[in-house]
């Protein structure tokens, strides 16, 4: 069996009341860095899904309450949250002495929550909606949603000196 500490490992967050209404403005992310203090790039999941719809906002949860970031800091940084208004507990287990441990979630076990993410945005895409293709052929570029066939919707890119209309499976598109 393959030691957790080969790759990269998950510690989850249970969030404050606080922290979910970060959540629906999209900014628990960079929230939860400053108080790690780590830059833009170190991992953090939010398991939900900010995108507009004739100007309203929706959000699609898929694990309300919960956030994920990655291991690799030292112990105490994670444990500093919980004197935050947006972490409410940072998951753990005691040890044989009693001292409180992270207790780490598999890096599978997060990408599986990617993509079921992934597949309930994709559910709601619908005509009209702008989009940025996530994986394919037409990867970052944006385009508007022609038509939803299926698994797959119908895409118009509109480039400086092309346009272009192809089908695009929806598990690779997200919100723009």
């Amino acid at each position: 069996m393959a030691d957790l500490r080969d790759g990269t490992t998950w510690v989850a967050l249970e969030l404050t009341r606080h922290g979910e209404k970060l959540v629906e403005d999209g900014t628990l992310a960079a929230e939860i860095r400053r108080g790690l203090d780590v830059d833009e790039e170190w991992p953090v999941f939010v398991p939900a899904r900010i995108y507009e719809r004739k100007g309203r906002k929706h959000t699609v949860h898929l694990m309300e309450g919960y956030a994920f970031v990655a291991t690799g800091l030292d112990e105490v940084r994670y444990f500093h949250l919980e004197t935050t208004k947006i972490v409410q507990q940072v998951m753990a287990t005691r040890d044989p002495r009693g001292i409180r441990v992270l207790r780490p979630i598999r890096d599978s076990q997060v990408a599986d929550l990617r993509r079921r993410l992934i597949d309930e945005v994709a559910a709601d895409i619908i005509p009209g909606m702008q989009v940025v293709v996530t994986d394919g052929t037409y990867k970052q570029l944006e385009g508007i949603v022609v038509d939803v066939e299926g698994d797959y919707a119908v895409v118009r890119f509109e480039l400086r000196s092309l346009k272009v209309i192809s089908k695009v499976p929806k598990v690779f598109l997200d919100t723009a």
